[in-house]
């Protein structure tokens, strides 16, 4: 089953590695095939090791081409850098009387031409709002009348050895990566509405070896960043407070952990190894508080950044959580308590995406659905001015609707 109508996405995370394939029916997809794995050559969320993770993919590819038959050469892929950095580009023309594709591409381009550190590269430059007038605020401005003309558009950079890596690693397999996504953007896209974007939403993805957000309001896309913290910091004060393996921490958080620490009457004593196969007995009261100061540690970090980005008051609809780190019991409850805003677990926007169940509602996939959604945006535009769909107006109806 092969063909250019198939679109495939790999979501590469610190702890394990997830494929989806799907279909293309007009503007809605479905999932025809899938596969996970654990990763390998990743460390937050970083790659340290192109020729094990290099191989990791070429084995999943290879499963799932074999278990679902189809024939895969071209991936949609993430990328979490802890050296991105965001930044609003502004551009301003003047028009003559009504805005026209000329008038839209100048501006654009004025807004888009920020330059960058020799080592960084522009990964997303995501359009905005146009204003007309220093007064009016639209999402397509052609054809209005109009003095002059403003645009803001929303640029993140990486840094240009994170991008090669991941390329490399698909070159060694003889594959070809057709865009790469920050982690947050793809899930950005899996998992709120615009509904919740407008009314100014924060999602927070803990993953196992980074924490990764993106603020959104009414106007588009706010910040994103990361956070070096993890579950797998979770699961390792977990093994120095009790003394144990690691392996052995990550079953007591996975089968008996709770963020918030439990009452006292919830408190039972659970069995677990510690040292050289020794059984010993631990409070479930006890584990839940460590477990509480690791994850206050990822969110005490998170409200330093929003604050030094003045992004606290932006934040009115509250959190959206995703990741592995979110399937803890009361991870809910903890963050509405220590932020003080609404909070939900997110789940898959079914409007354009169709597939199993046990697919759309596994957390392990929501980064490869984001993937398999989103929309090209101006980084990947070449604004020639004509009438088709390749030309400017036709890049920018594609990019308008898939507004941020």
């Amino acid at each position: 089953m092969a063909g250019n109508h198939f679109v495939a996405s790999i979501d590469i995370g610190t702890e394990k590695i997830a494929l989806l394939v799907a279909e293309k029916d007009d503007d809605n997809l479905r999932i025809i095939g899938h596969n996970v794995c654990p990763s390998k050559g990743v460390r937050r969320g970083s790659i340290f090791s192109i020729d094990s993770l290099s191989r990791q993919i070429t084995k999943l590819i290879e499963q799932t081409q074999e278990s679902f038959g189809v024939d895969l050469a071209l991936f949609r892929v993430n990328i979490s850098d802890t050296h991105l950095t965001c930044i609003d580009g502004k551009g301003k023309v003047p028009v003559n009387e009504f805005v026209s594709s000329e008038d839209l591409e100048s501006v654009l381009e004025s807004a888009m031409a920020i330059s960058t550190p020799t080592n960084k590269e522009k990964l997303h430059i995501i359009k905005k709002k146009f204003t007309i007038n220093e007064s009016v605020v639209v999402d397509n401005p052609i054809d209005m009348e109009a003095q002059v003309l403003e645009s803001k558009v929303h640029i993140i950079t990486v840094s240009s050895s994170s991008v090669r890596n991941v390329e490399n690693c698909f070159k060694q397999s003889n594959l070809e990566v057709d865009k790469i996504v920050l982690n947050s953007i793809a899930k950005s896209h899996a998992v709120l509405t615009q509904e919740e974007k407008n009314g100014g939403i924060c999602l927070l993805d803990i993953g196992a070896g980074v924490t990764s957000y993106s603020v959104f309001q009414e106007e588009g896309i706010v910040h994103s960043g990361i956070i070096k913290i993890g579950g797998d910091e979770v699961t390792q004060e977990i093994a120095y407070a009790f003394d144990t393996s690691l392996e052995e921490a990550k079953r007591l958080k996975e089968n008996y952990g709770s963020a918030k620490s439990i009452a006292k009457s919830e408190d039972q004593f659970i069995d677990f190894t510690q040292g050289l196969k020794k059984q010993h007995q631990l409070s479930s009261l006890d584990l839940s508080e460590v477990i509480e100061e690791a994850y206050l540690e990822i969110f005490q970090a998170l409200k330093n950044e929003l604050k030094h980005h003045n992004l606290d008051s932006i934040i009115k609809s509250g959190f959206v959580l995703s990741g592995g780190g979110c399937e803890i019991k009361s991870i809910e409850e903890l963050v509405r308590g220590y932020f003080s805003k609404r909070v939900k677990i997110g789940t898959i926007q079914r409007s354009r995406i169709s597939g199993l169940e046990s697919l759309l509602t596994d957390y392990k996939y929501t980064g490869s659905i984001g993937l398999l959604l989103h929309e090209g945006d101006l980084s990947k535009a070449k604004f020639i001015v004509s009438n088709g769909d390749n030309g400017v107006i036709g890049k920018l109806k594609k990019a308008i609707v898939g507004n941020f």
